[in-house]
């Protein structure tokens, strides 16, 4: 297994998080466009009850995509505020940690993703170990889940 270079790892990880939210961002629009144009062409369709059922599906799948929009809006706006070039002396939104279970990325809760063949867990600092970590610094311990763990690392 090759050395990481640790600088270089955290910013790709932020990149991938940026371009995963892009895209999930992209897609929710294309989603709500398209029930844009199921919602005109229906009005436009039969009357009755098959409008009015097909009306309301529609109104619930609008909702859903309208909430999606919002959480992944949220996750975007944290993510933005995050200075991937920051060296970390301590956890904060933006270190990478390094603890005995692997890469955790303090950012937003996207979960395992897998960088430059590398797995890695973005969390947020309002998950449980999230809580945990907050204003740690390398060397430190947490209790998480009944067990006594040691930050490595934080970057």
């Amino acid at each position: 297994m090759s050395t990481i270079d640790f600088p270089e790892f955290k910013k790709a990880i932020n990149t991938y998080c940026l371009e995963t939210v892009g895209e999930r961002l992209s897609i929710i629009k294309k989603n709500l466009d398209s029930l844009m144009d199921a919602k005109r062409n229906e009005t436009k369709s039969s009357a009755g009850d098959k409008y009015e059922t097909g009306r309301a599906m529609i109104q619930n799948e609008e909702e859903l995509y309208k909430r999606q929009r919002a959480e992944t809006s949220i996750i975007l706006d944290q993510l933005l505020r995050i200075d991937p070039d920051k060296e970390c002396s301590f956890i904060e939104p933006g270190a990478l940690v390094v603890l005995p279970s692997g890469y955790f990325y303090i950012g937003a809760g996207m979960g395992k993703l897998v960088v430059n063949h590398i797995d890695c867990f973005a969390i947020s600092l309002s998950s449980p170990i999230g809580q945990a970590l907050k204003s740690k610094k390398k060397g430190g311990t947490i209790l998480f889940q009944n067990r006594e763990v040691m930050i490595l690392n934080v970057y």
